[in-house]
């Protein structure tokens, strides 16, 4: 394709002309002035607004509003036209530029629509304006009347900037309510031990989370910002309240709160009223044996409520009695090839720690949402956690029985965990024994 520059006079004199230059000559003949409530510092100041978003560089702008000052408001008007007839070395005198930068902004602004040229014959720039009316008589240069058909245009930008900067805010504002959130959470969680392994977690991925947002920050990259702390506070709301139910459950299910007792004399009672022998007997309906069987009962509530406790605490236990019979080695062994590339290279040697790393890194790979992984942690550990994605991650290249739903299949693992029907020693000794049958196949 064949690229015509229009600045450049051709051999007959003038511009080269095209299809668009053409069309700008069309609009200077139908230019009909400004709208009477409507100046030229207005179609600037939306130039201004639009900014980068309409294509306009401050470069730009600067040679635009050089030339709306040098125009009068009587060119702006219906029957005249608002041209700059200064010449281009003056013009890259007072801007400090040359006159190859003055017609390469010139034809920058032309292609944005935002102006268009009167040419003489010998491509020079002069004209006269009367003194008294200051309308021009006539003038050949940089017509500027393209910029009035573009306010609308300019209008629909800046709106649609104003709107977009609406929503940046409202969503910068958002995740810093959220992170308030998550640091009360963050805060509470510390009281229960029960949590330590998810605080350490949760604290880790909320501070890589919790960076300054800037204003070089797209709207997609807050989106994605604000998904991420939701979910985030989410499972750390969940953990909690689990947490909570079960200790209101071993605590406060044993009818151990006190009530008010209505019917007996006050020792310092100013109400004297006739007493009898009934006010120190048995009450109605209360025998000694009654007492007694109240007291039994009571007792075997709190029995019952040291046992939920004392069986929870067994079962975490058990767990991670479990877990620590794996060592990384093995899981090394028997991941998949995918897994090891997730691991990061150290000059240290490897730890558990890496292979945790590597887990985590591979969840959006998996489709796992976070919040699943952190309720692994909560039961689990960090270190079962990491576990449960290695066997996953195996499980889903399995071509024979490929696992659909890697989210839903470590919540069930989680579920199972918690009821002392997950064997993950089973499964990593399974795991190892079919590497070695296909490494001598």
């Amino acid at each position: 394709m064949q690229i015509l520059d229009i600045n450049s006079p051709s051999a007959f004199g003038g511009r080269v002309s095209s299809p668009k230059f053409r069309a700008g000559l069309q609009d200077l003949d139908e230019y009909i002035g400004l709208e009477e409530d409507v100046d030229r510092f207005k179609a600037l100041k939306l130039v201004k607004m639009a900014g980068k978003d309409a294509g306009f560089s401050a470069e730009l702008v600067e040679l635009l509003e050089y030339y709306v000052i040098r125009t009068d408001e009587a060119d702006w008007k219906e029957g005249s036209q608002p041209i700059n007839y200064q010449s281009v070395t003056t013009t890259a005198q007072d801007l400090d530029i040359s006159e190859r930068q003055v017609r390469n902004r010139e034809k920058a602004l032309h292609a944005l629509g935002a102006l268009s040229w009167q040419d003489s014959g010998n491509f020079k720039r002069y004209g006269m304006r009367d003194r008294e009316t200051r309308e021009i008589q006539y003038a050949f240069g940089v017509d500027l009347s393209p910029l009035a058909s573009l306010m609308p245009v300019l209008e629909a930008k800046v709106a649609a900037k104003q709107a977009a900067k609406a929503k940046w805010n409202e969503t910068k504002r958002k995740i810093s309510a959220y992170r308030a959130r998550i640091r009360a959470l963050i805060a509470e969680a510390g009281h229960y031990d029960e949590l330590d392994e998810m605080l350490l977690h949760i604290t880790y991925e909320y501070e890589k989370i919790s960076f300054s947002i800037r204003t070089y920050h797209a709207q997609s990259d807050l989106d994605d910002l604000l998904g991420e702390h939701k979910a985030l506070y989410e499972a750390m709301y969940q953990a909690l309240e689990g947490v909570a139910q079960a200790e209101d459950k071993s605590s406060f299910s044993c009818d151990t709160s006190a009530t008010d007792e209505t019917d007996f004399p006050h020792i310092q009672c100013t109400n004297f009223q006739t007493s009898n022998k009934l006010d120190y007997s048995n009450r109605s309906g209360i025998s000694l044996q009654e007492g007694v069987a109240g007291s039994t009962e009571t007792n075997n509530k709190h029995t019952a409520c040291g046992d939920i406790a004392k069986e929870q605490e067994a079962e975490s236990n058990k767990i991670a009695e479990t877990i620590s019979k794996i060592t990384w080695k093995q899981v090394l062994n028997a991941c998949s090839d995918r897994f090891k590339e997730r691991i990061p290279l150290h000059e240290r040697p490897l730890s558990w720690q890496d292979l945790t790393d590597a887990a985590h890194g591979l969840l959006p790979t998996l489709g796992i949402h976070k919040s699943a992984w952190w309720e692994a942690c909560s039961t689990l550990g960090r270190t079962g956690a990491t576990i449960c994605i290695m066997i996953i991650d195996q499980k889903m290249q399995d071509s024979s029985n490929p696992i659909r739903s890697p989210g839903g299949y470590l919540r069930e693992m989680t579920v199972r965990a918690q009821k002392g029907e997950l064997n993950l020693q089973g499964s990593i000794f399974g795991l190892l024994k079919r590497s070695e049958e296909s490494k001598d196949a």
